[in-house]
C-alpha cells in the first residue's frame, strides 16, 4: 500500500488524466482499499471521488462478484493477467450492466502490489442492440412472410383453374407434383367451382411425367369432391408410363371418366353442356304447354 501511495505525489497531474476517461477507474492495493478513483467511476454510484478514497472497493461497488473468488481483481492479481467481462452493478435499488477489464499493478520490481480496474456502464449499447436484435427479427418475419406468399403465388401459378367455356374449368398440371401441390390445386379448383358453378371440370396431366400413390389419391379424392359438388370431372393426358404405374399401384380408376386428351375431354362437356342445354329447353317448353292447356 505504501509503495501505491509514492505514485500519488503529484495527484493533480494524475487525476487530471484519469477524470479526462469518460468511464470509470479506480485502483485498488492487495487488500482491496480504494486507492485512486475517477470522476466517472464514482458518478456510476452516486459518489465522488472523496467519498470513495481508502474504503474497501466491495463497500463501493456491489456486484454478485464482490466478496467472493471470482472478484475481477482476486482473479487478475492470482493470475497475473487481464480478467475481463460482464456483471450487473447494484446502485441502490437499479441495477447497472457493466462491461469490466481488472489488470494487475507492479512496482519497479516488478511484483503485484494492487489492481486497477476499468469499468464502463453499457446500458444504452445493450438497449441498442436489443434494438437492433428486434429489428432484424422484424426483418426475418417480414423476409419469411415475403417467401411464404412467394411461395404461394408461385404454386397458383403452377397449377391455375381456368375457365375454358362457360361452365368448363381446367386444371391442367405440368411437372413434378407433390402432396402439398396436389392437395393445393383441389382446394382452389374446388373453391372455383364453389364460386363459378360449373359442372364440369378437366383435370389434364400430360406434362405430369410421373405420380405416386399420394399423388393419385389425390386425384381421386378430387374427383370425388368434384361429384360430391355436383359437377363431373375428367381426367386426360394420362402418358403410358404414368399408366403403367398406376395399374402397378393398384389406382382403380373405374368410376372416373378418362380421356386421352385435353381437346377430347373439352369436347365431351361442350356436348354434355349442349345435351343439358337441350333438355332444359325441353323441359321448359313442356312445363308452357301444360300451363296454356285449358
Amino acid at each position: 500500500m505504501k509503495e501505491l501511495k509514492n505514485y500519488q505525489g503529484d495527484e493533480g497531474f494524475l487525476f487530471e488524466i484519469i477524470n479526462a476517461v469518460p468511464s470509470g477507474i479506480f485502483v485498488t492495493d492487495l487488500e482491496n482499499n480504494i486507492l485512486i478513483i475517477n470522476r466517472a467511476g464514482a458518478e456510476l454510484v452516486g459518489r465522488t471521488p472523496g467519498d470513495c478514497f481508502d474504503r474497501k472497493c466491495y463497500e463501493v461497488f456491489n456486484t454478485p462478484m464482490c466478496r467472493t473468488d471470482q472478484c475481477t481483481c482476486r482473479v487478475a492479481t492470482r493470475t497475473n493477467s487481464v480478467n475481463q467481462g460482464q456483471t450487473t452493478l447494484k446502485v441502490g435499488e437499479k441495477e447497472i450492466p457493466i462491461e469490466f477489464a481488472s489488470r494487475p499493478v507492479r512496482n519497479h520490481k516488478g511484483e503485484i502490489i494492487g489492481c486497477v480496474e476499468h469499468f464502463i456502464d453499457i446500458s444504452e449499447r445493450l438497449e441498442q442492440e436489443r434494438t437492433i436484435l428486434k429489428q432484424q427479427e422484424e426483418m426475418l418475419k417480414k423476409r419469411d412472410e415475403d417467401i411464404r406468399h412467394l411461395q404461394e403465388e408461385i404454386l397458383e401459378l403452377s397449377t391455375p383453374v381456368i375457365e375454358v367455356w362457360e361452365g368448363v374449368l381446367a386444371l391442367p398440371l405440368v411437372g413434378t407434383v407433390d402432396s402439398h401441390r396436389a392437395q393445393s390445386a383441389m382446394e382452389r379448383l374446388l373453391v372455383t367451382i364453389e364460386q363459378t358453378r360449373s359442372p364440369f371440370v378437366i383435370i389434364d396431366i400430360t406434362g405430369v411425367p410421373n405420380v405416386d400413390t399420394a399423388v393419385a389419391n389425390h386425384l381421386l379424392q378430387t374427383v370425388d369432391a368434384v361429384r360430391l359438388m355436383g359437377g363431373e370431372a375428367v381426367l386426360t393426358g394420362i402418358s403410358t408410363r404414368i399408366a403403367l404405374t398406376m395399374a402397378h399401384l393398384g389406382v382403380n380408376l373405374g368410376t372416373i371418366n378418362v380421356k386421352s386428351r385435353m381437346a377430347d375431354g373439352l369436347h365431351y362437356a361442350i356436348q354434355k353442356l349442349m345435351e343439358m342445354h337441350k333438355q332444359q329447353v325441353a323441359s321448359s317448353r313442356f312445363l308452357i304447354h301444360e300451363e296454356e292447356q285449358p
